[in-house]
């Protein structure tokens, strides 16, 4: 039964592997309709790529993964009608692989997430399986839809997830919110030179020997002081 198991899985990710350098042509009518539809629905997020996914539950893993990280999950996916075709929930455990081995919808939903993170994946052809398909169950020009869950970053090397909405303050920490404050007084005359001085003092902090934590801090000022800069040139 476990031999069954292991290689009911195996497949399923050679397939999503081999899917990466084959794609071709976009969805189907049924599927462009379905993902059109979908766009509008409350919470669902679209980026330009095309995909779209919804995010169910927010982890609290420090880094997103790099393209090469391999990281533990669980999914489970169906066609735009209900039917499911694959899910390691029902296997009973979860799937290790990085982001660079699966379809190309997968690989840039991986990297927008983190450890804990449980979102729903809606995905068009040419991100999935293209006008082939993966027979007998996904048809050519099919949609997908996939729950993705990351329950492990098997590396502590990544990019650093920084989810701070300047203007809500969603995800931000009470740290974060304290220096946004702080950073929209002291460098709103937007002079150029000091803003340099600052970005080139925290990178020198990013890069140094010292504990992780304040490493991570530095890069956060960065991210935030960066994000300011270019809010004030957006209004301009």
């Amino acid at each position: 039964m476990m031999k069954g198991v292991v290689m009911k899985t195996w497949m399923m990710l050679v397939v999503l592997f081999l899917t990466t350098t084959v794609v071709e042509g976009g969805s189907n009518e049924l599927s462009i309709q379905w993902l059109k539809e979908n766009a509008e629905k409350e919470g669902v997020i679209s980026v330009p790529s095309g995909l779209q996914y919804k995010i169910l539950k927010k982890g609290s893993g420090r880094f997103h993964p790099a393209l090469d990280t391999s990281c533990s999950c669980h999914y489970a996916g169906t066609l735009i009608d209900g039917t499911e075709f694959d899910s390691s929930y029902d296997r009973g455990r979860p799937t290790s692989f990085a982001p660079n081995q699966v379809i190309k919808g997968w690989t840039e939903a991986m990297q927008m997430m983190v450890a804990g993170d449980k979102w729903e994946l809606y995905i068009p052809s040419d991100l999935a399986y293209g006008d082939n398909g993966s027979p007998p169950k996904i048809g050519g020009g099919d949609a997908l839809i996939f729950q993705m869950e990351i329950v492990e970053v098997m590396s502590d090397e990544g990019n650093l997830a920084w989810r701070c909405d300047l203007v809500t303050f969603e995800d931000c920490t009470e740290k974060e919110i304290a220096y946004i404050g702080k950073s929209r007084i002291k460098y709103s005359k937007g002079d150029p030179d000091e803003i340099d001085e600052e970005l080139e003092r925290l990178a020198r902090m990013s890069s140094s020997k010292s504990k992780q934590s304040l490493k991570d801090w530095a890069l956060v000022r960065t991210l935030i002081l960066k994000s300011l800069v270019q809010t004030s040139e957006d209004e301009l």
